[in-house]
């Protein structure tokens, strides 16, 4: 694991006491490690950040989004909704959150330093990487992804993030057209986590509750 320099693990401090209380139960829990889960508090802590107009929070969420490597997947969904132009926005990365934290500042030396520590770390990763791939799902569409595997010895995690604004959610379905989980909160990012029984393939559902197409990442375990 990518062992964090002391600055950030100070800002971590400070932004756990402001904010990480308010944060799913998911995130706290021992699943917290895992790559998906990391993910997905990178983007809640970079939520409250924006949110605070916090440029450390910033920080925090991009050293915490460092600690992951992605495996790149070719994976092609089964599609509805409306076809329509794509809002033009960026990937969610290291560099976009560091970016973003140093602008916040007004170039604050120190954020500009902190942000100099992440970037020393963002390559190095974790050895537990996750499958992603990108896609773009159309206005009030729906994307399916059909018998995705998953170990029914290892808790099963599934995070969806967009390029931009919009609201999105995912849901879990089993070989017998079961929910086995699902987001109740539809956000710019989505996530579910579960314990199979037995090692199977799942049906992943994303959902997009806004009218145009939109950009989106998704993770898996």
């Amino acid at each position: 694991m990518t062992c964090l320099p002391l600055r950030i693990l100070a800002g971590v401090a400070i932004v756990s006491a402001s904010c990480l209380a308010g944060f799913s139960i998911e995130a706290r829990a021992g699943e917290a490690t895992s790559a998906p889960s990391l993910l997905k508090l990178s983007s809640e802590v970079a939520a409250h950040g924006r949110t605070a107009k916090d440029p450390l929070a910033l920080i925090v969420a991009a050293s915490i989004r460092a600690q992951v490597s992605m495996i790149p997947v070719a994976r092609a969904p089964e599609q509805t909704g409306t076809a329509g132009d794509v809002a033009a926005a960026g990937e969610p990365s290291v560099a976009a959150l560091l970016e973003e934290a140093v602008a916040l500042s007004g170039k604050d030396p120190a954020i500009v330093a902190l942000a100099g520590d992440v970037t020393g770390t963002a390559t190095k990763g974790r050895a537990d990487g996750v499958a992603a791939s990108v896609a773009t799902i159309k206005g009030a569409g729906v994307d399916w992804y059909r018998r995705v595997a998953f170990e029914g010895t290892r808790y099963a995690e599934a995070y969806v993030e967009l390029f931009g604004e919009g609201h999105l959610k995912i849901s879990i379905w089993d070989d017998k057209g079961n929910l086995v989980c699902k987001d109740p909160s539809p956000s710019t990012f989505s996530y579910c986590g579960w314990n199979p029984t037995t090692t199977g393939r799942y049906d992943l559902k994303i959902e997009n509750l806004g009218t145009r197409p939109v950009r989106y990442k998704i993770a898996t375990n």
